[in-house]
């Protein structure tokens, strides 16, 4: 049996072990002042609709997962996000429910509603997100992003 390392790989496994050996995330590892400052550039991206400048946030294997399909590499997200910015797209509202830090590789997770100008009028789209940050030089970038569908609330 042959196992390729790759970032992608090693995030992965990095994903699997916070999961596995930590069942409450710690305020004190600086991942979440991390995942703060780079959710603030993320959000800031978005918002000059600029998708070469989001995509530069991605490494260029990252796999980005969402009910719309799976891209691989930076320039598939990139394309991806330029079809967003065609319909729409505003801006994205984030918020971090937790993030750990295990040396170079930060899991983190939370909630977005990506606010949309549609030809029938504006648009939000509420969702789950899961992601892998890892640090590429002095830079962190994503190596892993899902987004799935938020349920809608519950009737009364």
């Amino acid at each position: 049996m042959t196992i390729v390392s790759s970032p992608l790989n090693r995030a992965s496994i990095a994903l699997v072990l916070c999961c596995l050996t930590s069942p409450t995330f710690s305020a004190d590892d600086g991942a979440m002042t991390i995942v703060n400052a780079f959710v603030a550039k993320y959000q800031e991206a978005v918002a000059s609709k600029n998708a070469a400048k989001l995509a530069e946030l991605f490494t260029e294997d990252a796999v980005f997962q969402n009910s719309a399909g799976v891209f691989k590499g930076r320039s598939a997200i990139e394309h991806y996000r330029e079809g967003g910015i065609k319909a729409g797209v505003q801006k994205e509202d984030i918020s971090v429910a937790g993030a750990q830090k295990a040396g170079d590789v930060i899991y983190d997770y939370g909630d977005t509603t990506i606010h949309i100008n549609t030809q029938s009028g504006p648009k939000d789209v509420k969702l789950h997100w899961g992601a892998v940050l890892t640090k590429s030089d002095k830079d962190w970038k994503i190596t892993l992003l899902t987004a799935t569908p938020a349920a809608p609330p519950k009737p009364q």
